[in-house]
């Protein structure tokens, strides 16, 4: 005997549809937010490897004396250790830096003879090795710490042609104190010893900003001590004398 078949009636198709339209709004959002924090995650421990290969690459380098002038000639930049009126008294330390600017101009070998371009050799020489992946360095010159005022850090890659942004500040024990990298949408600091995600899209580079601004950013109390400290757009030329860094 033939047996006869019927369709869904429009009653059932309508729970059908409710049922899973209820079951999407509840996973939707937790699968969203799973893939988020792997993201993060994943940033994270990029930030990681960077911190890890610039301190291996200057410490190897440095920290057996045997380039005692390059070391000098590292540092060259004003880290503000208070916020007092008179810039002039302000207390301060003198630290290094490296950024997407030092990359391009060691890569355009722009004063390639200089000291300072050596101890960038050294850790754009340390980053190249520790990534498969082409990083694109930059094709502008533009410093990325001009856009704490400038703009954002998506419209920095825009300006400077590139896919990612770094900052890396160091100190005579060849230890970061601060870095940041942005790259496919997630800014990661390290800063006083912690990982600081930021995924909002107005995300910006510290700039001349007290790193308590790193903190406030991402909606996340800071340390006093933050509000202290910030990194000087100025930087101490051969002669002494001071000039803009990243104007």
């Amino acid at each position: 005997m033939r047996r006869k078949t019927r369709g869904f009636t429009l009653i059932e198709l309508i729970v059908v549809i409710a049922i899973i339209g209820i079951l999407s709004a509840i996973l939707i959002p937790t699968m969203s937010g799973y893939i988020r924090k792997a993201k993060i995650a994943a940033a994270i421990s990029d930030a990681k490897t960077i911190k890890s290969s610039v301190e291996s690459s200057l410490s190897s380098h440095f920290l057996d004396n045997s380039n005692p002038g390059e070391f000098d000639a590292a540092f060259n930049k004003i880290l503000y250790l208070d916020q007092s009126k008179n810039v002039t008294q302000r207390q301060k330390e003198i630290v290094g830096a490296f950024t997407n600017k030092s990359w391009y101009t060691y890569k355009k070998k722009i004063n390639n003879n200089s000291s300072s371009q050596k101890v960038d050799k050294v850790i754009a020489a340390g980053l190249d090795e520790m990534f498969s992946e082409s990083w694109k360095s930059g094709k502008n010159g533009v410093n990325p710490l001009a856009y704490g005022t400038k703009g954002t850090c998506a419209d920095y890659l825009k300006a400077d042609n590139t896919n990612f942004g770094l900052v890396v500040v160091y100190d005579a024990e060849c230890t970061v104190r601060l870095m940041q990298i942005y790259r496919k949408n997630i800014l990661v600091t390290y800063v006083n010893g912690e990982y600081i995600a930021n995924t909002d899209k107005n995300a910006h580079f510290v700039g001349t900003d007290t790193w308590s601004k790193i903190y406030t950013d991402a909606g996340i109390s800071s340390s006093e001590e933050l509000y202290k400290i910030s990194l000087s757009n100025k930087q101490i030329k051969d002669n002494g004398d001071t000039g803009g860094w990243y104007s």
